[in-house]
């Protein structure tokens, strides 16, 4: 929610008069825009192309052995099995 805040946020009355070139906007700078309703954010505008990305984005990291292998090394981290950063960089050599 926290990231929200960094969007621009537009009004209804302004998307209204104002949606071809917010429209125009999404396209060229590749943001999100949060459309308000009575100071409330309630909606967010995105470019179709972003907006595929994530659905793509969303549809591989919610496979469910992706999502398996994951809680498995989280319960590895808490259990103290798993690699400090600092073992990691060293390995890699930075």
């Amino acid at each position: 929610m926290k990231d929200v805040l960094h969007r621009q946020f537009v009004g209804m009355h302004e998307l209204r008069k104002n949606l071809t070139k917010l429209l125009d906007g999404l396209r060229t700078d590749g943001r999100e825009v949060v459309i308000t309703r009575q100071g409330k954010p309630s909606a967010v505008i995105m470019d179709l192309e972003r907006y595929l990305e994530v659905q793509q984005a969303f549809a591989e990291f919610s496979r469910p052995d992706y999502v398996a292998s994951l809680l498995a090394a989280r319960d590895e981290i808490r259990q103290g099995m798993g690699i400090s950063a600092e073992e990691v960089f060293r390995k890699k050599g930075s």
